[in-house]
């Protein structure tokens, strides 16, 4: 599966979906310019908080402004001069100023539209939101991210496959990253520790249940609220599930992370999370089997 423009067929299912999450929220307060490629699970991210916080596709795609990255778009000239980082996606605020990096463009759009809070109506609540953002982050999104990036490198990933080596351009001396390219095939410990995480995030919600006498842990990661952390790690669960090589972490968690699967099955069928799948050209599924085979 290569990344391309994706052509957007609704499911009558999908557009009932958007139409319950979409309010009379017009345009995206303080932001000018989304510079983004919607497949993107960055890109993903960011259009899930936008929907969660009631702004319509229309309002999205009035600012939205497309960037090739499979071509490298984002990594030439005119967009590095807004963007050095050369990530996908970003902000021009109404005063010019760029906001990039997902977590720092979702509480950005916070500060503009505090409700409903999704990081935290309070210094307490928004504390807890970014403890858990960065436990999280650092031990789930970015395991289960590199250990895609890796395997496209790797000798699994076959020779003839659309993803091969193509993060070399992306990940090198002049773009100030790299990938673990003397040893590609530690994708595979570097997907056993976005596991990991899983099955302690089931220890700890199970746990919070017993500590606070209920009969279920909360609905949330962060409590009974959803916040930022829970669509930054559905979208990166969902995406890297099956995306490349596909990590299918239901599959090797089988009955071992029955909170975290609920969770993740509530998260999926969102009104905004629905929306967002739909208007990147998604079914169901990251690497789009599920539209092939409906063709």
């Amino acid at each position: 599966s290569k990344w391309v423009r994706p052509r957007c067929r609704l499911a009558s299912r999908s557009l009932v979906a958007m139409s319950q999450c979409e309010t009379t929220v017009a345009g995206v307060p303080g932001v000018k310019d989304l510079y983004t490629f919607p497949p993107a699970p960055a890109a993903l991210i960011v259009e899930v908080f936008l929907r969660e916080k009631g702004v319509s596709t229309e309002s999205i795609k009035s600012i939205e402004r497309y960037v090739d990255l499979p071509k490298l778009e984002n990594r030439g000239e005119a967009c590095k001069r807004m963007n050095p980082q050369g990530s996908i996606p970003w902000f021009v605020t109404s005063e010019g100023t760029v906001v990039a990096e997902t977590m720092a463009m979702c509480e950005y759009v916070e500060e503009q539209m505090p409700e409903p809070p999704l990081v935290g109506a309070s210094a307490a609540e928004r504390g807890a939101t970014r403890m858990w953002q960065r436990r999280m982050e650092e031990h789930f999104c970015s395991p289960a991210t590199y250990a895609h990036r890796n395997w496209c490198h790797s000798q699994d990933c076959p020779e003839d496959h659309p993803m091969k080596n193509f993060y070399t351009q992306r990940f090198n001396c002049e773009q100030g990253s790299t990938l673990l390219y003397s040893a590609p095939a530690a994708w595979k410990d570097l997907a056993s520790w976005s596991q990991n995480r899983l099955l302690w995030l089931e220890g700890v919600k199970q746990d919070e249940a017993k500590r606070q006498g209920r009969t279920a842990p909360s609905d949330f990661i962060c409590g009974d609220r959803l916040t930022m952390v829970d669509i930054q790690v559905y979208v990166n669960l969902w995406y890297w599930d099956t995306f490349c090589p596909g990590q299918h972490f239901f599959k090797q968690l089988e009955n071992r992370v029955p909170w975290v699967q609920s969770w993740y099955s509530r998260m999926h069928a969102r009104p905004a999370v629905v929306a967002a799948r739909t208007a990147a050209g998604y079914l169901d599924l990251a690497d789009e089997s599920d539209k092939k085979k409906a063709q």
